[in-house]
């Protein structure tokens, strides 16, 4: 249940992803056709990063002399990082719900006060789940820190591949 929950993350954090690298890009105010499309290409980046994480830790799995074990292992790691991811996740969730269905002011200090900061604090966020992750576990470190990567590379990928300033 644990690697779903994350995967799951990851998948909606890939669309977010996505929309933030082209939130600000343009002007229009009726976007929301371009936003889902921002969305669809962060899924598109960050589902086959997912997918070599998940490879990883099932190549873990099934090469392990004990398999009970290391499922164990990997699956207190994966509680780990969902200890670490589940109360920044509610929070952004809150404060995306504010800016969305909030009167104009509240959305707009849910940016100031809620969404802006967290964007920052994120690539935190995701190591300290890494790093929660891989303690007392080589194998669950190194599929941990291929997640963090892949998560982290998302925004960057979209950013530069479809909405990056012309040289």
């Amino acid at each position: 249940m644990n690697a779903f929950l994350l995967a799951a993350l990851a998948l909606v954090d890939a669309a977010f992803a996505g929309f933030r690298a082209y939130t600000g890009r343009d002007g229009r105010i009726r976007k929301s056709r371009r936003a889902l499309l921002a969305a669809r290409r962060g899924l598109a980046v960050g589902a086959p990063a997912l997918l070599l994480s998940t490879s990883l830790a099932v190549t873990l799995l099934v090469t392990d002399a004990d398999r009970g074990a290391r499922y164990a292992q990997l699956d207190a790691a994966a509680h780990r990082m969902l200890l670490c991811y589940a109360p920044y996740a509610v929070i952004v969730a809150l404060s995306l719900g504010c800016y969305l269905w909030g009167p104009f002011r509240a959305g707009t200090l849910a940016v100031v006060v809620g969404l802006g900061p967290l964007t920052l604090v994120r690539p935190l966020v995701v190591l300290a789940g890494a790093v929660a992750a891989a303690w007392g576990s080589l194998p669950a470190a190194s599929v941990a820190a291929v997640a963090a990567v892949g998560v982290l590379l998302v925004e960057p990928v979209v950013h530069r591949r479809w909405y990056g300033e012309p040289v």
